[in-house]
């Protein structure tokens, strides 16, 4: 049994190498035909794509760099199955059972939780299936899964922390707004940032909380941070856009102005965040690169043929540090 799935994924991998193929040989316009019976039958490359779902801006541009890259003209069939809801850890497990019980010839996974992923990685490698993890880690030994492909959060926290030890050389009140509790892009975003700021002098963190992701209860929580210590905070991290964002409607709602009295620093790199840094209201924005789709599709296809991957794969990002900055991402269409 294992033999066979291990030679229908080897006979996937070189359907999907034909097709890759015979696209670059029809740059002249030949009609899909050819590519759909080059991709057709027993030839595609079956993967199951244990997804979150909707969840905000980088969520959804990577969740679609992914789909654009498995096509069935590249020879694969994606089997997409987002969570119930980006915190939905259950609904995610099932997905990644039913994928395995119908035997698709990979699974790529992105985890609401980084926990109690141990068994159902477990019961792929006894089914020789493989499985690429897309953006977050998991609590599980790394010979369970294929590899990691994700920008480096802590690299990409410690861009924010540096910059906030230049921006305030002599320290800064902050507070800081985290994601989901339990993941591991929250402790690793915390662990890039405190390596560059909690050994600065002059730095004081007045706290951090969670505001799920949402711009809404970003605000709300920094509307509280604020009235408990009569304004006085001069530097909010917020570990994505979305969050970063609802603190500067706080911070204008308390009567300051966002970029002045307090700077905001956030992560990912929404056209959202870059329009908000475009206007002042954000001072900071380092980019968290979701389009890594060409490189999932990479590590697949070595996966597949038998070829070692590295077990992680580190997807290069830029910083947006002023206006100026965020207006030059915009026009070459950056922001997503």
């Amino acid at each position: 049994m294992s033999i066979s799935k291990r030679m229908r994924g080897v006979v996937g991998f070189i359907g999907a190498g034909v097709v890759a193929l015979s696209l670059a040989g029809c740059a002249g316009g030949s009609s899909s035909g050819g590519e759909g019976d080059a991709a057709g039958g027993d030839d595609v490359v079956t993967v199951g794509f244990v997804a979150v779902g909707p969840e905000g801006g980088w969520r959804n541009a990577n969740e679609q760099a992914i789909k654009d890259a498995f096509t069935a003209d590249a020879g694969f069939d994606l089997k997409y199955a987002p969570a119930a809801s980006p915190s939905d850890q259950k609904s995610q497990l099932d997905a990644f059972a039913t994928f395995v019980n119908d035997e698709v010839d990979v699974i790529l996974l992105t985890a609401t939780e980084a926990s109690g992923w141990e068994s159902s990685l477990e019961l792929a490698k006894e089914a020789e299936i493989p499985v690429v993890l897309l953006d977050r880690g998991v609590d599980a030994s790394d010979d369970l899964y294929v590899t990691r492909i994700a920008p480096d959060n802590k690299q990409v926290a410690e861009s924010v922390g540096s910059w906030a030890v230049s921006t305030f050389p002599s320290g800064a009140k902050y507070f800081v707004l985290e994601g989901v509790p339990g993941l591991s892009v929250v402790n690793e975003r915390n662990e890039g940032f405190d390596a560059e700021v909690s050994s600065a002098s002059g730095f004081t963190k007045v706290g951090a909380q969670t505001a799920n992701w949402k711009t809404d209860e970003g605000k709300s929580v920094i509307e509280t941070v604020l009235k408990a210590n009569n304004n006085d905070i001069q530097f909010i991290f917020a570990q994505n856009d979305e969050m970063g964002i609802g603190a500067a409607q706080a911070v204008s709602a308390a009567g300051l102005t966002p970029g002045t009295d307090v700077k905001i620093a956030t992560i990912d790199g929404t056209k959202g965040a870059l329009e908000a840094l475009a206007a002042g209201q954000l001072s900071f924005v380092a980019q968290y690169n979701p389009f890594f789709g060409d490189t999932a599709v990479e590590a697949v296809q070595k996966a597949l043929a038998g070829e070692t991957v590295d077990k992680t794969i580190i997807v290069d990002s830029a910083i947006f540090d002023s206006p100026e900055a965020a207006e030059t991402a915009l026009s070459e269409g950056l922001g997503f």
